[in-house]
């Protein structure tokens, strides 16, 4: 085959995947959207939230349930692609006009590397920022009083060209106070500074650290200073301290490894932390693997049409959710090694698409 049909087999086959991918996305997004209403409806309707706090949060939320929907898009669009193009022979066509099944293959892998990159780049990037604003705006319609007492605060500071990452061990936001705080201080991206203090408190309107030290690096030397009193230039309040704790899952992957960080210094556990920066980058990746998969599971007789991929894509999508969400929750707790609880599901998919692959290219 000349190298101008090499293109063209891709345009071809892609125009199909857009197609049902974009399909795909919709009704995802729209099954989780509709699964989502019927609790900013309880919003509304018993906390008596304004209507338009609730169209706030479904807006906020839209990027993660796009995100969230990529890859089972892929996978529909991949199935249903092949079993089209199987059932109307084309397939047979085009491997007696000298394509191989693994030429095929690369094209729908290379499609659904695609939108393992775009949903890598939706969780890193966008998700984060809208999960927190989402957050923010859902305590605004409830009006929840602040929790008095949390554990493991994390937030974030920036002002005049520094970034403080702040992280407490516990946080009194009745009182004013956090204990067993350790801040990270970063200047153009470079970790600048580090205080650690067993508290602060909020007095007359400021931060004060108590009887802490300060670890300065400056090139290839740490200078440690000890102090009795230092205040820093942190203009929360308790009350602004103290939204709802966010979860691993909303954070971006930079603030999970500065997370880490964090919590070794203060000797906390960071299996949850690694698991979830591992599944961030694994849970995208599944997409391409989907895709791949569905290559030779597309090739299957196809007696009910479209119904059959559509039942093969629901039937592959709760295997592989069921057996993430049984090894990231062994790996959390400390079972089983955080990347191979990432990893594990990732690894079965890239087998079963590789042998099935190699039978259906026999």
């Amino acid at each position: 085959m000349s190298t101008v049909g090499i293109p063209l087999l891709d345009r071809y086959l892609w125009r199909h995947l857009r197609d049902l991918f974009l399909f795909g996305v919709a009704v995802f997004s729209l099954l989780l959207l509709i699964n989502h209403l019927f609790l900013l409806a309880r919003l509304v309707l018993q906390q008596g939230a304004p209507f338009s706090a609730a169209v706030e949060l479904l807006v906020y939320r839209l990027p993660y349930f796009l995100a969230f929907s990529f890859p089972m898009a892929t996978l529909m669009a991949s199935l249903m692609t092949i079993a089209r193009l199987s059932d109307g022979q084309e397939i047979t066509a085009m491997r007696t006009g000298g394509i191989s099944l693994g030429r095929i293959a690369v094209s729908i892998l290379a499609a659904g590397i695609l939108v393992s990159a775009m949903t890598l780049f939706f969780n890193e990037v966008l998700v984060p920022g809208a999960e927190e604003r989402y957050r923010r705006a859902f305590t605004r319609a409830i009006e929840a009083p602040a929790n008095p007492v949390q554990e493991q605060v994390l937030f974030r500071d920036q002002q005049e060209g520094i970034e403080s990452v702040y992280f407490a061990r516990r946080f009194l936001a009745d009182r004013g106070v956090m204990e067993g705080v350790v801040v990270n201080q970063f200047e153009r991206g470079r970790l600048q500074r580090v205080i650690e203090a067993p508290q602060a408190r909020y007095v007359d309107q400021e931060w004060v650290f108590f009887n802490g030290t300060m670890y300065l690096f400056t090139g290839p030397t740490t200078v440690a200073t000890t102090f009795e009193r230092l205040t820093l230039a942190l203009r929360r309040t308790p009350k602004e301290i103290a939204i709802p704790k966010r979860e691993p899952s909303e954070m971006s992957i930079r603030e999970l490894r500065t997370y880490i960080r964090l919590l070794r210094r203060s000797g906390e556990s960071t299996a949850r932390y690694i698991v979830e920066v591992q599944s961030k980058f694994a849970i995208p990746a599944s997409a391409a693997l989907f895709a791949l998969l569905a290559v030779p599971l597309g090739l299957r007789p196809h007696r009910s049409g479209p119904s059959v991929g559509l039942g093969l894509t629901i039937l592959v999508l709760v295997g592989y959710y069921i057996m993430i969400s049984i090894t990231l929750t062994l790996g959390q707790n400390g079972r089983v090694h955080p990347i191979l609880a990432a990893w594990l599901p990732d690894a079965v998919l890239a087998g079963a698409a590789v042998l099935l692959l190699r039978r259906a290219d026999r």
